[in-house]
């Protein structure tokens, strides 16, 4: 059973339970409610504990300014984004797309756009994730009546791949998307814009280099083991004279080197996308 220690809106509250503290939702948990009240556990539907009382007062004073119908509109997004994904996302999506999409329009009606520097990366390296941002606009044009720029759709999508468990304590999901731009832009450059992007190799490379860019991010690298890296030297030169030069790119930009296994792999994948 938890205890109200505070309204925010008609969907939030601050609730306690066993001496924890709890920013919670549930559709009209706090409807004519008042301090003290008790809500039985099924009441919620998501509740998460910020991590620093600066955090959560921060928190609160967002919440309280923000209408209920932002809540309600992400409620409709994480609902949708958990079943295309067959996965629960973080309870913190709940505050942080909320926040996002009040501030989004907002800025909708000040003729403020900011866009998304990401758009075109978010597009075509998540598509899936992007498909929901999508899915997201269509949700506040229905509710609202307004049309956000087709950019939020990739701020939508950034949001919901960081709440998901899977991204919990790896690298920041903007440097990973960065990095894997910047070796792919790389790769384009140096083969002279003649790989198929469009072929089953190439969507196999751009997944190989996301899990590349979370481990030499998240410093978790495969081994510094050569034995692999001199079979590959070998047998694919001329994709090993690419993969050489796009590490000593990824040396200038992020000051770190590859190990011998990760770059075997990246000799692997720039061969089959050059004789797709």
């Amino acid at each position: 059973m938890f205890r109200i220690k505070k309204v925010l809106n008609v969907n939030v509250v601050l609730a306690e339970q066993d001496d924890h503290e709890y920013i919670a939702f549930g559709k009209g948990i706090g409807y004519r409610q008042k301090v003290n009240a008790c809500l039985p556990d099924n009441a919620i539907f998501k509740k998460f504990m910020p991590l620093d009382d600066s955090r959560k007062s921060e928190m609160i004073q967002s919440l309280n300014n923000i209408p209920p119908v932002y809540i309600s509109i992400t409620s409709q997004i994480v609902t949708y984004a958990e079943q295309q994904l067959q996965l629960s996302l973080l309870p913190s999506i709940y505050y942080a797309l909320t926040d996002h999409l009040a501030f989004s329009v907002q800025r909708y009606h000040s003729k403020q756009s900011l866009g998304n520097r990401i758009y075109w990366e978010m597009k075509t390296y998540y598509p899936e994730m992007f498909a929901i941002g999508e899915y997201g606009l269509t949700v506040v044009e229905a509710t609202l009546q307004l049309a956000l720029p087709r950019e939020e759709a990739a701020n939508i999508a950034f949001h919901i791949i960081n709440a998901t468990p899977a991204a919990a304590g790896k690298a920041n999901i903007l440097e990973v998307t960065q990095l894997v731009d910047n070796v792919l832009q790389a790769v384009r450059a140096l083969t002279g814009g003649t790989i198929d992007t469009t072929s089953l190799n190439y969507e196999r490379f751009v997944t190989h280099m996301k899990f590349f860019a979370e481990r030499y991010l998240g410093d978790t690298m495969l081994a510094d083991d050569g034995q692999l890296l001199t079979s590959v030297y070998t047998v694919y030169p001329e994709a090993a004279k690419i993969a050489l030069k796009v590490q000593k790119a990824i040396i200038a930009i992020y000051d770190k080197e590859p190990t011998k296994e990760e770059l075997a792999y990246l000799i692997i994948h720039i061969h089959r996308v050059l004789t797709n």
